[in-house]
């Protein structure tokens, strides 16, 4: 199997681990008032994007269940990173996403520290670890599901299949015959003839 249908999980889980990042670090940092400093922020807008996220996670699960039934059909699995390397690279790319998000809320939204201010004041640094949470917790459902692949590819091998028999390279098959058509009462089935007289 290409190596992309391994990802496409991954992909699809990253706007709810950029997410997660975000709320977990306001909670670390502001703890009961973090729902207050949310909104003082201008971080409102992030209620908006939650039936996309869950549109991403729902076609996550969907590329998951197609890649379960391709193992089935063809018995073959797929590699991939090491766990420490996929989630040290979803850590930094979470923790580069907040970064950019932000940097662009302290530009755009009102009400929000501009600059480094905005990216790590106010328990901003609460993201790296959130970051490191999130991006294990990712990497281990990214090859968790792997695993289950790799899983039902083996069942998929065990199956008994049904081969077509193919005739050997050059052979020249039976030729079709043409039967003609009897009139019915000339075959078997048309019984005794009528008793002499």
């Amino acid at each position: 199997m290409r190596r992309g249908h391994s990802q496409r999980l991954g992909v699809a889980l990253f706007p709810f681990g950029a997410v997660a990042v975000h709320q977990l670090r306001y909670q670390l940092a502001f703890g009961a008032d973090a729902s207050r400093e949310l909104t003082d922020q201008g971080h409102a807008y992030l209620h908006e994007l939650t039936p996309w996220i869950v549109l991403a996670v729902a076609v996550g699960a969907g590329g998951l269940l197609a890649r379960l039934a391709r193992a089935w059909r063809s018995g073959e699995s797929e590699r991939g990173r090491c766990l420490a390397a996929l989630w040290a690279l979803t850590s930094a790319a979470l923790f580069s996403i907040y970064v950019g998000q932000e940097f662009l809320e302290g530009l755009l939204a009102s009400g929000h520290p501009q600059g480094l201010a905005g990216i790590l004041g106010d328990g901003g640094l609460w993201a790296l670890p959130a970051s490191i949470a999130v991006g294990g917790l990712l990497a281990l459902l990214v090859r968790g599901g792997r695993a289950l692949v790799a899983r039902v590819a083996r069942l998929g091998r065990r199956r008994p299949r049904v081969a077509a028999a193919r005739a050997p390279k050059g052979a020249v098959g039976p030729a079709r015959v043409a039967l003609p058509r009897l009139a019915p009462l000339a075959g078997a089935s048309a019984g005794r003839a009528p008793p002499r007289r």
